[in-house]
């Protein structure tokens, strides 16, 4: 079971991060990751990269994860 300030691995980029929430049914959790993600993952365009606009980047962000994937990369 996932409690709030736990230790888990990010879902993205398998940096160390940090439980900020659990539901009450304790089936999904919020995952906040120290660096920094783009916001959307976008496949490769066929007309160039320049034909659309990128991302911006962010710091902290939070994934919503089921709590049996985050489980099992906790770190106390």
């Amino acid at each position: 079971m996932l409690r709030i300030d736990d230790r888990v691995r990010c879902p993205q980029c398998n940096e160390r991060s940090r439980v900020i929430w659990v539901s009450q049914d304790g089936k999904r959790a919020a995952i906040q990751c120290p660096r920094h993600h783009s916001q959307m993952n976008r496949g490769p365009s066929r007309f160039g990269s320049s034909a659309r606009p990128q991302t911006k980047s962010e710091k902290n962000l939070v994934f919503l994860v089921e709590t049996e994937e985050a489980a099992s990369t906790v770190k106390r």
